[in-house]
C-alpha cells in the first residue's frame, strides 16, 4: 500500500511541476501581448462561465472519488456506480448548456463567453474522479503531461498580439475539452457498460448535491470577487487580481498533491476503523505542508518588488501590491484543504464541511462589496485572504476538538521566525539589484537557503524526522 501510495505521488507530483513550470514561461508571453486589458476581458467571462461549470459538476468529483473508492474491488459495483453517477453527469450536463447559452444572449457577454461553453461540455465528460477513486493517477498525469506540452507549443507560437485574445480563449478551452474525452479511451479497460437505472442516477444526484451546495458558497469567496471587480471597479482590475491568483494558484497546486494522493486512502482507513492511524497521517501532513507554505508566502512578499515588472509587464504594476497580499492565501488554503479532504470528506461529515464554506460566503460577499468600491483590486485580495484564513481556523478547531491534533506550535513560530529573516536578508541584499530573471533566481536561491539553514538549526525542519523514518 505504502508503494502504491508513493507511486501515486510521484506521478502527481511530476504533473504538478510541470504545471508550476509551464506558467513560468507562457504567463509572461500570455501578460506581454494580451496586456491587462486582454486578461481582464477572457477573465471576467470566464469567472461568469465557472458558475455553468459548478452547476454542471454539481459536486460529482468530490463525491464520484469516494463511491469508486468504496467499490474498486468489484468490477460489476463499479460499473453499476460509474454509469450511474455518469449517466447522471450527462444530463445534468445538456440542461446546463441550454441556460448558458441563453444567459450570453440575455446580458450580451460576448464572443468570448460563448466560446467558453466549451468548459461546460468537458465538465460533463469529465471522468477523473473515476482514476483518482481508482487511486491510478499515472493515466491523469500522463494525458496532463501531454496536453500541458500542446498548451505551451500553441502559446509560444500562436500568442503574440492583443489581437490574438479570441485565439486565446480558443486554445484555453479546446484543451480543457480535451482533457476529459482523453481519458475515456482509458475507461473502458477497467468497467464494462451496465445501462443506468433513474432511481440510481436520482440518488447520485441528490447525494452529489449535498457537496454541490457549499460548492456554490466556496465559488462566492473564491470566484465571484472577480465577477464582482469587473462590474463594481474596472476589467483591468480583474486581470491584475487574476495574475496574483494564478501565481498562488499554481502553487497551491503542487502542495495539494499531497491530499489529491491521500484522500481515497484516509477513506479506506476510516472505513476500516483505523481512525487513529489516519488522524496521526493527517496531522504529519498539516505540519509538512506548513513548513513548505510558510516559506513560500515569505519568498512571494520578498521577491514581488523585482518579479512584476520583467515577468507581468508594465500594464500589472499594480500587482506589487496585490500579489504579496495573495501569497499568503498559500499558507491559508492548503491548510482547509487537507482538513477537508482527509478528514471532513472521508469520514462523511458533510454538514461540518458545509458550515464552513457557508460562512466564508456569507463574509465573502459582505467584505466585497465594501472594499472592492474603494480598494480594487487590493480589497479584492484582502476579502480572499481574511475567508480562507478563517475557513481553516474553523476547519482546524473541529479537528482538534475531535482528535486533539493539530500544528505543532513550536516548529509553526520558528517557521515564522525563520521566514522573517529571510525577508529581511533577501530584501538587504539585492536592494540594489535590478528587476530582471537573474535577480529572482539569486533571490529564490538566497531566500531558500536561509530558511533552510535556519528551521534546521532551530530543529523546526519535519523533512528531517520523515528522512530518518525512511532510512529505517
Amino acid at each position: 500500500m505504502r508503494k502504491h501510495i508513493f507511486q501515486n505521488l510521484i506521478y502527481q507530483s511530476f504533473y504538478q511541476v510541470l504545471k508550476i513550470i509551464m506558467p513560468l514561461i507562457t504567463v509572461p508571453i500570455v501578460s506581454h501581448a494580451l496586456g491587462v486589458q486582454g486578461i481582464g476581458k477572457y477573465s471576467f467571462a470566464n469567472s461568469i462561465a465557472q458558475y455553468f461549470v459548478l452547476i454542471a459538476a454539481l459536486g460529482l468529483p468530490l463525491y464520484g472519488t469516494r463511491e469508486i473508492a468504496k467499490v474498486r474491488d468489484s468490477k460489476d459495483d463499479l460499473s453499476k456506480t460509474f454509469w450511474n453517477l455518469e449517466g447522471f453527469s450527462l444530463i445534468l450536463t445538456s440542461m446546463v448548456v441550454v441556460f448558458y447559452f441563453l444567459a450570453g444572449f440575455i446580458f450580451n457577454l460576448g464572443l468570448i463567453y460563448f466560446i467558453q461553453v466549451i468548459l461546460v461540455l468537458g465538465t460533463g465528460l469529465d471522468v477523473s474522479w473515476f482514476f483518482m477513486g481508482m487511486e491510478d493517477f499515472k493515466k491523469i498525469t500522463l494525458v496532463n503531461f501531454i496536453l500541458q506540452i500542446l498548451y505551451f507549443v500553441l502559446i509560444v507560437t500562436q500568442i503574440k498580439s492583443s489581437g490574438d485574445l479570441i485565439k486565446y480563449t480558443v486554445f484555453i478551452s479546446s484543451l480543457a475539452f480535451l482533457n476529459p474525452l482523453t481519458l475515456w479511451f482509458f475507461v473502458h479497460k477497467k468497467i464494462s457498460f451496465v445501462r443506468p437505472k433513474i432511481n440510481d442516477m436520482f440518488i447520485a444526484s441528490k447525494e452529489s448535491f449535498l457537496l454541490f451546495i457549499p460548492q456554490v458558497a466556496i465559488v462566492l469567496y473564491t470566484n465571484m470577487n472577480k465577477t464582482m471587480l469587473g462590474i463594481l471597479s474596472s476589467k483591468s482590475y480583474v486581470g491584475v487580481f487574476t495574475n496574483a491568483l494564478l501565481v498562488t494558484t499554481t502553487i497551491i497546486t503542487l502542495i495539494s498533491t499531497i491530499d489529491t494522493v491521500l484522500m481515497p486512502h484516509a477513506t479506506r482507513l476510516f472505513v476500516q476503523k483505523k481512525f487513529r492511524q489516519g488522524y496521526r497521517m493527517i496531522q504529519k501532513v498539516l505540519n509538512l505542508e506548513v513548513y513548505f507554505t510558510i516559506a513560500i508566502a515569505a519568498g512571494i512578499f520578498a521577491i514581488t518588488s523585482k518579479l512584476v515588472p520583467w515577468f507581468f509587464g508594465a500594464t500589472f504594476s499594480l500587482m506589487e501590491y496585490v500579489l504579496p497580499i495573495a501569497g499568503l492565501l498559500v499558507i491559508a488554503i492548503p491548510g482547509g484543504m487537507t482538513i477537508s479532504k482527509q478528514y471532513l470528506i472521508p469520514q462523511g461529515r458533510i454538514k461540518e464541511y458545509n458550515n464552513s464554506v457557508y460562512i466564508g460566503a456569507v463574509i465573502s460577499i459582505l467584505l466585497n462589496f465594501i472594499l472592492i468600491p474603494v480598494w480594487g483590486a487590493i480589497g479584492a485580495a484582502l476579502v480572499s485572504v481574511i475567508v480562507e484564513a478563517i475557513i481553516w481556523l474553523i476547519r482546524l478547531v473541529d479537528f482538534w476538538k475531535r482528535t486533539h491534533l493539530g500544528y505543532s506550535v513550536r516548529q509553526v513560530l520558528m517557521n515564522l521566525l525563520s521566514a522573517g529573516i529571510m525577508i529581511l536578508l533577501v530584501k538587504l541584499v539585492t536592494n540594489g539589484f535590478g528587476a530582471n530573471v537573474l535577480t529572482t533566481v539569486i533571490q529564490v536561491l538566497i531566500g531558500g537557503s536561509i530558511y533552510l539553514v535556519l528551521t534546521t538549526i532551530l530543529k523546526a525542519n519535519p523533512l528531517i524526522s520523515i528522512l530518518k523514518e525512511i532510512r529505517k
